[in-house]
Formats: structure tokens, C-alpha cells, sequence
């Protein structure tokens, strides 16, 4: 019943935009429609990259680049845009690494699946450290998974796995740290080269229009 109180209204509210107020709203809807659609060419840019990176780099142990593509996937475009990134880069690149799929994949997709997860908390303009604070914390997350998973899978005493594991923790915290020092550049350059800024202004003039946005100012814009 809500449902259909909030349709009604919002038909209602349509109907009574000027010629004007709709063109200009449906204008605005496709841009919104070609901007998420570049998201989701650079999300599978991101795949792309990450996945490889992963295959070249397999010889450094505990040493990945897939943390720093998720979480800044999920900074830039969202949650489930990172989750995205950290689940599927991690899933392709397992065809082309030493040890491939196996039942430990779905341990290692949610792993990297928490860092899209939480990079999608990053404010707009977070500063270094709060993008260290997430890459570490995510970083701890996956080892905490691995050697859970580890643990249980080959019946090994979970306490002896994070104890045996904790070089590993360590190299795997230093690298990802230093990886998230160039995320804010990284996140600055895609926003400003991909015109996602654009997005904002749409949701925020969108808006004004579904709202009853000032009839009076347009009038005024055509008269001048």
C-alpha cells in the first residue's frame, strides 16, 4: 500500500513538470545512464589490471595488488562495485597461479570481497591515513580468513596456522601499507579522467526536478 502511495505521488509530481522540466530531466537521466556505465568499464578495467598484476607478481609471497583495486572500487564507485572487483579479479586470476581453484577459492573471493566491502566507508575525500586504517584493517581481515580456512581444511590447529602464518601477516600488512599510499592519487586520477563528478551534479538537479523545482527560476532563465 506505501508502495503504491509513494508511485502515485511520484507520477503525480511528473505530471506536473513543465515541457521544459522534462526534457530537461530526461537529459539528465541519460547522462546518469552513460556515466554508470563507464563505472562499470572501469570496475572491469580494474578486474583486468589486478588479475594480471596478481599472475605477474605470484612470485612475491603474500605480496598482491588485488586489496588496493578493491578497495579503490569501492571508494570511488560503491560497495557492491568493490566487492565486485575483489571477488572476480581474485576468481580469474586463481586460473593462472600456482595452486589455482580449489575449495579454498571461496574463502579467498570473501577475503578480498571485505576489502570492496569496506573501502566503500572511505569518504569523498579521505585523507592517506584513513586509507591506510582501511587497507590494514582489511588486510587483517584476509589473513584471519586464510588461516581459519587453512586451519579447518587440512585439520590443522588454527592457533598453530596464525602462528605458523605470521611472517606471511607481516609482509602482507607492509606491502598492502604501502600500496595504500597511493590510493588517494590513484582515486583522484580515475575520478577526474572518467568526468564521475558529472554523476553528482545529475542525482543533485534530478532531484530539484522531482522535488517541484522551481518553475520560477526556469521562467526567469527564459525570459532572460
Amino acid at each position: 500500500m506505501e508502495l503504491k502511495l509513494k508511485v502515485k505521488k511520484k507520477l503525480e509530481r511528473k505530471e506536473k513538470l513543465t515541457p521544459f522540466q522534462k526534457l530537461s530531466l530526461r537529459a539528465l537521466q541519460q547522462q546518469k545512464q552513460l556515466i554508470e556505465s563507464r563505472e562499470w568499464l572501469v570496475v572491469i578495467g580494474f578486474i583486468g589490471i589486478a588479475s594480471l598484476l596478481r599472475v605477474l607478481m605470484q612470485g612475491l609471497p603474500n605480496v598482491e595488488p588485488l586489496t588496493f583495486f578493491a578497495v579503490l572500487a569501492g571508494w570511488l564507485f560503491g560497495k557492491k562495485k568493490g566487492i565486485a572487483v575483489g571477488a572476480s579479479s581474485l576468481y580469474i586470476s586463481n586460473f593462472f597461479v600456482v595452486g589455482g581453484q580449489g575449495p579454498w577459492t571461496l574463502m579467498q573471493m570473501l577475503a578480498f570481497s571485505v576489502a570492496g566491502f569496506l573501502g566503500g566507508f572511505l569518504r569523498k575525500n579521505s585523507t592517506v591515513l584513513e586509507t591506510v586504517v582501511i587497507i590494514i584493517v582489511s588486510t587483517l581481515i584476509s589473513q584471519i580468513i586464510f588461516n581459519i580456512g587453512w586451519g579447518i581444511l587440512i585439520g590443522f590447529n588454527i592457533l598453530l596456522a596464525f602462528a605458523t602464518g605470521l611472517i606471511f601477516t607481516i609482509i602482507h600488512v607492509v606491502s598492502n601499507t604501502i600500496f595504500a599510499l597511493f590510493l588517494p592519487s590513484a582515486k583522484k586520477l580515475v575520478y577526474e579522467w572518467g568526468g564521475f563528478s558529472e554523476k553528482e551534479l545529475c542525482d543533485y538537479y534530478i532531484s530539484r526536478i522531482n522535488s517541484g523545482f522551481d518553475n520560477s527560476r526556469i521562467k526567469v532563465a527564459k525570459e532572460h
